[in-house]
């Protein structure tokens, strides 16, 4: 090896030393000493010794230091502005939302709204920043054990007994309650990302395996009346469980049974049925949400009614309901501008899903953007009577309680992982 000798070894020690990211070293290195070891047995068939050769070789190469700071400056970390900008914006829009309902008294039940908004956000941002510049592939280490301290949290949680519109989500401690269930939902499908896939477990342990980390959340997530939550953990799953094995026998084989499960649990709950069922029938008057919400859009128009503008008629207008309110405040425009905004950000995750070239961190921004989407893309299409209604609420604009914190978390872990992408050898063993 070229690396023996010292000269070679100093100059490659001079080029690493300008290279923050220590875990290309060894590339860089490799890569490097093969450059030199090429131009060496060139010099040689040219009449130059073999310690002559090397020594012209690294001469050749220019100079270490200019060859590190460019190294350093393909390789430093990387910030994605646009996607700040999109959440600063929706961050905003959300603060001045809660300003609209509250001033509009109709959520009197709620006091102080304004202000645990924008206290509840600026949590959300520095719990963003906060895992921006962590590592994320220190916490995947432990992926089995988060597996397993989420199940746990479930199921402390659904002991709790605390109820919150027919959903034991909850976890109170003293004058707070925090959706453990959805913060359970992100820490699984974190850890799904980082677990090790059926093919090195074998067969048999995979199997097993595959139906215990499919099954179990899901039954936990029935009991607690988290059937939104069951849904997406059931996406996740098998987009996870698809980029991870990439076999479709094995998918349709074990995938087939979750999703069957998972209908056969949702078809026990009566309020799904009412919904399901007032969704393909509301002209007899079975879903006040979904009649209300389309007179509200309707009597909108591109004005609006302005702003706080009360509407008594329209439930849960600070979460659910949302979305329409905002249109009935501000009109069509709104619902544009909502949208674009969504579109945006849901672009630009996958934009950087797709440029990573760590396949665990791929997995865990797919599971995340399944988590994102469809809190986004839900209540849109709920305001317009495209799906039925869910208590699922626009992340980042609706009011969200301590569930918003984990949205921005949730990107700064994306965020942390698009830090990294350039800092990581793109030769990487599949999880």
């Amino acid at each position: 090896m070229v690396e023996k000798d010292p000269i070679v070894r100093r100059f490659l020690d001079d080029v690493c030393r300008h290279v923050r990211a220590k875990e290309l070293h060894p590339e860089i290195r490799e890569e490097l000493g093969g450059h030199i070891a090429d131009r060496a047995e060139w010099l040689q068939v040219e009449g130059y010794t073999e310690e002559e050769a090397l020594r012209e070789a690294v001469n050749q190469m220019g100079s270490s230091e200019a060859i590190g700071k460019s190294l350093q400056q393909a390789h430093r970390p990387l910030l994605n502005w646009k996607m700040l900008v999109i959440i600063a914006l929706m961050a905003m829009i959300g603060i001045f939302a809660a300003l609209n309902v509250q001033y509009s008294g109709s959520v009197p039940h709620i006091s102080g709204l304004l202000e645990k908004k924008a206290l509840l956000t600026g949590i959300g941002l520095i719990a963003l920043v906060g895992f921006y510049f962590s590592d994320y592939r220190k916490l995947l280490k432990y992926a089995d054990t988060i597996f397993l301290m989420s199940l746990g949290l479930m199921v402390v949680t659904l002991l709790n007994e605390t109820t919150v519109n027919g959903s034991a989500a909850y976890l109170r401690l003293g004058h707070f309650g925090i959706n453990t269930m959805e913060l359970s939902l992100l820490m699984l499908l974190m850890s799904l990302a980082g677990m090790k896939s059926d093919r090195q477990l074998g067969w048999l342990e995979g199997s097993i395996q595959f139906m215990f980390r499919g099954l179990v959340p899901i039954w936990l997530f029935s009991l607690g009346g988290s059937m939104p939550l069951g849904l997406i953990y059931v996406i996740g799953y098998l987009f996870i469980t698809w980029h991870t094995n990439k076999s479709r026998k094995q998918l349709l084989i074990f995938g087939l049974p979750i999703v069957g499960l998972f209908a056969l649990f949702l078809s026990q709950v009566g309020q799904v049925r009412y919904r399901i069922a007032a969704f393909f029938n509301p002209t007899n008057g079975e879903d006040y949400q979904l009649i209300q919400t389309a007179n509200a859009i309707r009597s909108a128009g591109w004005t609006g009614n302005g702003f706080a503008a009360p509407n008594d008629m329209l439930p849960y207008i600070q979460s659910e309901s949302l979305f329409p309110y905002l249109i009935y405040c501000f009109g069509w425009g709104a619902a544009i501008l909502i949208g674009l905004l969504v579109l945006l950000f849901l672009k630009e995750i996958w934009r950087m899903t797709t440029s990573l070239h760590d396949p665990v961190a791929q997995r865990v921004t797919i599971a995340f953007t399944t988590v994102l989407a469809f809190h986004m893309l839900w209540p849109i299409l709920m305001a317009f009577g495209l799906v039925p209604f869910a208590s699922i609420e626009l992340a980042f604009i609706a009011f969200g309680g301590t569930t918003q914190i984990l949205y921005f978390a949730a990107v700064g872990i994306i965020l942390s992982m698009y830090r990294r992408k350039n800092m990581l050898p793109r030769v990487k063993l599949a999880g």
